[in-house]
């Protein structure tokens, strides 16, 4: 198969019908570039000159991600620039948009669900086994700071009462970095309950952990699967 082809049609969306037709791929799976937008002639009869694009196989995850991202945003009429990076196994894309606070949603709820729609996209069409992980402005980075410095905030309580600490009900994400933070804590341990939506953290005291828990404890977050 070609990795790259030259198509006509009456319209650009004709053309990129017909190439898509012959490379047997979805659109997500190309980068277009419109060489001539054609002319429709005089009165729809005369002087008609046809469209022609370039459509170019995108092999890499990197790539094809980011056109199913760049393709989503644009159907949701946003404005918007993305970059991407490779780190720890994962592709974490930063998204520039005027709109952030409209992609953000409450407490990440829109962010969260664009997340998990291009995750999904991916491993159907591309198998892809890397996590994708899409940010705007830092808030993700903000926000796991923000849940690393409730897990230090609420170890210490339980240090000081010597009671259990139940947290508020959160995603598997938010979790994942209270157990990671926590996980070589000397005097608290941690473990997850409940179903669903309502899980939660539970953060307790550590048999003969006993002590007035002064001094920095060592952060040991780093993101991984939740396995408690």
């Amino acid at each position: 198969m070609d990795n790259i082809i030259e198509q006509q049609g009456k319209t650009v969306d004709k053309a990129i019908e017909e190439g898509l037709k012959k490379l047997g791929v979805s659109k997500e799976k190309v980068k277009v570039e419109v060489i001539d937008e054609g002319k429709k002639g005089l009165f729809g009869l005369f002087g008609v000159s046809p469209a022609m694009v370039r459509l170019t196989l995108i092999h890499d995850a990197t790539g094809v991600a980011t056109q199913m991202l760049n393709e989503v945003l644009r159907l949701m009429n946003i404005k918007s620039g993305v970059t991407s990076q490779e780190k720890d196994g994962k592709l974490i894309f930063d998204i520039v948009s005027g709109d952030a606070p409209f992609l953000i949603g409450k407490n990440g709820q829109t962010l969260d669900a664009l997340q998990y729609l291009i995750n999904i996209m991916m491993k159907k069409n591309c198998r892809s086994k890397k996590d994708i992980v899409l940010d705007i402005a830092q808030y993700r980075t903000k926000k796991d700071d923000n849940i690393v410095q409730l897990a230090v905030d609420a170890a210490s309580r339980v240090i000081k009462t010597g009671r259990d600490v139940v947290l508020d009900p959160m995603g598997s994400h938010d979790r994942q970095i209270i157990h990671m933070t926590l996980q070589n804590h000397r005097k608290v341990n941690t473990k997850s309950i409940g179903d669903g939506e309502e899980r939660k953290v539970v953060i307790f005291p550590k048999p003969g952990g006993n002590g007035n828990g002064r001094g920095r404890e060592k952060n040991n977050y780093s993101p991984r699967k939740e396995n408690r």
